[in-house]
């Protein structure tokens, strides 16, 4: 028998609007996906206004197609809200709402109205779906809400329900859907042996005729690259040929990976440079959720890496999203401008977080292991560098490449107390960023002023100081930076990332 999409197409060419609105009304998620939506548009444009008002399920289709406002593709949009719709009608009409609330920056609103739906609790069938596709599409909708939230152990679940519902061979993409993003949340938090699974599972799924597929390639491009263990350069240099564009609603997800490469390149600056352009091009400025501040928190992350701190802070202080990677990045910050204190309070509270994700609990012991360690509460530093033997599990290249730019020290206790799951060794004697004295707001202004070659009485006209101050200042800022002159001081600290 010809698939749904091709039966339609010749339904439509035949003129049996009456058949192609069967079609429609019995299929709605196989025609959705594997006819290209313009000209699934074009063909419901084509109905007759009558025939469309006729079926619920064809409104519905018609309401998810039409852009934001617009009645173009029906004329009766009141049909899809009629108190007589039937209920599974009526939950369809919620998915759409949610798409579209969640396409418009609201995610965490999508997503309290979808984790609702009975299907995402039901039963799952062992041998035949009889919603033909509704069930995956309501679940994976669901799991990407959550993803896109931070909400990354519920994602998990929800894909690893999507991936046991008995799917039609038109629609496997799901099941690659659920596989790769799977995979990219174990890749970045939970288990790189689990996304390694995940991704051999995805590349065996077979590929369907649907426009999905090609939307999913660049998802599989990013995972394969961030789980390579070719050279690191070579790898960034793939996902750098990705665009956040490309990534579809998932770029949070590809800012966070092209961070991560290029931390083990060496190549910060090319990652500092697009984040900046991102967040000049208004990115991240709407929504509730990782679209709300992943731009910010990883340029926030980049000044932290140049010692910047007090750029970092201002940068994090737009940032409103609670999810894992901002708590996470906030609370290193806060460590590194002396906020040690807060910031375990806030490191303990945010366990539920991690639970079930090995990296982001690793993660999350051994900041709370540099907080203390930086206090100088060696006890509590070495319990929780103790902790992370629990794991079981070697730190990650990323994770141990962040740590030396951040504090050597640290890595050295790691290695003394768990041998086994830490084997490189630093150099005795290593310095990192948090191992030096950061510079302060005002000692910052002072440095700015400086590299634009303003004098002393200058700078305390601008400032609204008195020489004497900016004298204060400029004397604490030669101090740590090790220089006695202005322009050693300007050198030292663009090199560093201040400028």
């Amino acid at each position: 028998m010809p698939d749904i999409a091709q039966r339609i197409r010749d339904a439509e060419a035949a003129g049996d609007h009456a058949a192609v609105v069967h079609l429609l009304a019995t299929h709605p998620v196989e025609a959705w996906f594997t006819l290209p939506v313009d000209e699934l548009t074009a063909i419901i444009v084509g109905l007759p206004a009558d025939a469309v008002r006729a079926s619920a399920e064809v409104a519905l289709v018609a309401r998810m197609l039409a852009p934001e406002g617009s009645e173009a593709l029906t004329e009766d949009r009141a049909l899809s809200r009629s108190p007589y719709l039937p209920s599974h009608l009526r939950r369809w009409l919620v998915v759409t709402d949610a798409w579209h609330a969640r396409l418009k920056g609201d995610a965490a609103r999508a997503y309290d109205v979808l984790i609702r739906l009975p299907e995402i609790e039901a039963a799952i069938p062992s041998v035949l779906d009889p919603t033909n596709g509704i069930r995956s599409l309501f679940l994976t909708q669901a799991a990407v809400t959550a993803l896109l939230l931070g909400r990354f152990r519920e994602a998990l679940s929800l894909y690893g329900r999507a991936l046991r519902v008995p799917t039609p061979s038109a629609l496997r993409f799901y099941l690659r859907e659920a596989h790769l993003r799977s995979a990219l949340i174990h890749v970045l938090y939970g288990d790189p042996a689990a996304a390694r699974a995940h991704l051999a599972e995805a590349r065996s799924t077979p590929r369907t005729e649907s426009w999905m597929e090609l939307q999913l390639d660049p998802e599989q491009a990013l995972v394969e690259a961030l789980v390579s263990d070719d050279d690191p350069d070579e790898a960034f240099t793939r996902i750098l040929q990705l665009t956040y564009g490309s990534m579809g609603e998932l770029w949070p997800l590809y800012l966070l990976g092209l961070q991560r490469l290029g931390v083990l390149a060496e190549r910060r600056l090319d990652v500092r440079e697009r984040l900046e352009a991102l967040v000049s091009a208004g990115m991240g400025a709407n929504g509730t959720a990782l679209n709300s501040s992943i731009p910010q928190v990883l340029l926030a992350f980049e000044w932290l890496l140049s010692g910047n701190v007090p750029r970092a802070k201002e940068q994090m202080k737009t940032v409103q999203d609670r999810s894992w990677p901002a708590v996470i990045i906030g609370c290193m910050i806060r460590i590194a401008g002396g906020a040690s204190k807060s910031a375990i309070r806030e490191l303990n509270a945010a366990r539920p977080l991690t639970e079930g994700l090995k990296q982001a609990e690793r993660q999350r012991r051994l900041v709370l292991g540099l907080a203390h360690h930086l206090r100088g509460d060696s006890a509590a530093s070495m319990a929780a560098v103790d902790q992370l033997g629990e794991l079981n599990r070697p730190s990650s290249p990323h994770e141990i490449a962040v740590t030396r730019i951040l504090t050597p020290s640290l890595l050295e206790l790691v290695a003394q107390r768990i041998p086994e799951l830490r084997p490189e060794v630093t150099r005795p004697g290593d310095r990192g960023v948090l191992d030096t004295p950061a510079l302060t707001e005002s000692e910052l202004a002072v440095l700015v002023r400086l590299a634009q070659g303003e004098t002393r009485d200058q700078i305390a006209k601008a400032l609204f100081r008195s020489p004497n101050t900016v004298k204060s200042h400029q004397t604490s800022l030669y101090r740590k930076l090790g220089v006695s002159a202005a322009g050693d001081a300007v050198r030292l600290a663009t090199e560093a990332g201040y400028l």
